[in-house]
């Protein structure tokens, strides 16, 4: 049986109750099940269980508050599942814009065949003065004034939403890759010709790209929904996860120890000797540690494999791969996906290298343009189920004096 999945009657035991009341769950409950292929019986999806187990021994929220529940991104051993759809079949084939349509739940033909809005008057002089800052904080000095040149930014309706989504992606593509314009290419192809790469390591900023677009909820996410809930447009949702990015203490802030060891790797006479430096030393490897995954990041193994194919011939390339065949030997360590994610960025010169050129030292290009699609599915989500209720606040600190 899938481990995923439990038993009528594994399930049946946890949640304390009998086969009849489980069955009655699948509607009552949403608690979904699928037929064992050759058999009249069914399995039950765990994770559902453990939702209902949760509910029935704690507080539930209030339903419009920002929650950990989604119907987007499903986590598993197998990797992210976007609605439904395996994010590593889809590197296959599938581009960030119809990701994007699917995750936000509309047709690509709905929102990517209309030209981005043009610019006000303000972007070039604004853009000026922004020309020594990184790419993160350029965006989101511009975005509030791109808001407000398009009246549709303000349509809330789901599709709307993702109308202005599109928009907001491109832009953001564009922001970061310093054009003047948005583009309705696919954002691939803008990377691609932004940075004069071939075709197959074009598809390689594809395949990063439809990988990176969604987690589930990290850091960056909960502040999303939260900022959504009150009604912001996705020009400010997706804000607000950027400004996520330049936290010290984020995921994003932990990428420059990342960007250094890469760099070490691939610039060292010998890529092996920083791995036993560390080591030696006590330090933790970056880029390995990944709870959500003890078996190894099916992302970091799907996108390595396509830089086994399209870096071959790659000497950074080579030396990568020495290191993490030794720190597999040493430690039966495996790669996280923000290593590999971090290493082809690298690779590509899609980790720009700070002031005055840069979106920063530490963060990839397209990493913050794909994961923008899966803020704006949140923001999207959210919206939908209202403003958050204002949380009672247990003060703490020292008592009024003289009462």
């Amino acid at each position: 049986m899938d481990s995923d999945f439990l038993s009528a009657e594994e399930a049946a035991q946890l949640l304390g109750v009998s086969i009849d009341t489980l069955y009655a769950y699948v509607s009552r409950k949403s608690l979904r099940s699928q037929q064992i292929p050759g058999s009249r019986a069914h399995q039950y999806w765990k994770a559902d269980i453990e939702r209902i187990r949760t509910r029935a021994t704690s507080r539930r929220p209030a339903a419009e508050e920002p929650q950990q529940e989604s119907e987007i991104t499903l986590i598993s051993e197998r990797g992210p599942y976007y609605r439904g759809r395996s994010a590593i079949e889809l590197a296959d084939s599938a581009s960030l814009e119809s990701v994007a349509a699917l995750l936000w739940e509309v047709s690509a033909e709905e929102v990517f065949t209309s030209t981005p809005p043009r610019t006000g008057k303000n972007f070039a002089a604004l853009d000026a003065l922004l020309a020594t800052e990184s790419g993160v904080d350029r965006a989101i000095a511009h975005f509030s004034f791109l808001e407000h040149t398009n009246p549709r930014s303000f349509d809330l309706s789901p599709l709307g939403m993702a109308r202005t989504g599109a928009d907001v992606v491109r832009w953001l593509t564009a922001i970061l890759l310093r054009q003047k314009q948005a583009s309705s290419d696919p954002i691939h192809l803008q990377f691609g010709k932004a940075l004069n790469l071939s075709d197959e390591r074009t598809d390689l900023v594809r395949r990063l790209l439809v990988l990176s677009s969604d987690h589930g909820f990290e850091q960056s996410t909960f502040a999303v929904r939260a900022v959504a809930s009150t009604g912001v447009t996705p020009w400010r949702a997706v804000a607000t996860g950027l400004a996520v990015a330049t936290g010290r203490r984020s995921k994003f802030g932990y990428s420059e120890g990342l960007r250094r060891f890469l760099t070490d790797i691939v610039s060292a006479d010998d890529p092996e000797e920083p791995i036993i430096r560390r080591l030696r030393e006590g330090e933790t490897l970056p880029g390995f540690a990944n709870p959500i995954y003890p078996l190894g990041d099916p992302r970091a193994r799907a996108l390595l494999d396509s830089c086994d194919r399209v870096l071959a011939k790659d000497e950074a390339y080579r030396r990568l791969k020495r290191a993490l065949q030794l720190a597999h030997e040493l430690q039966n360590l495996k790669p996280s996906f923000a290593l590999a994610a971090g290493f082809t960025g690298l690779a590509l010169g899609l980790i720009e290298a700070g002031p005055p050129t840069g979106l920063g030292p530490t963060v990839s290009v397209p990493f913050l343009v794909a994961r923008s699609v899966g803020w704006i599915a949140h923001a999207i989500e959210q919206y939908k189920r209202g403003e958050a209720e204002r949380k009672a606040l247990f003060y703490r600190g020292p008592l009024p004096q003289n009462v």
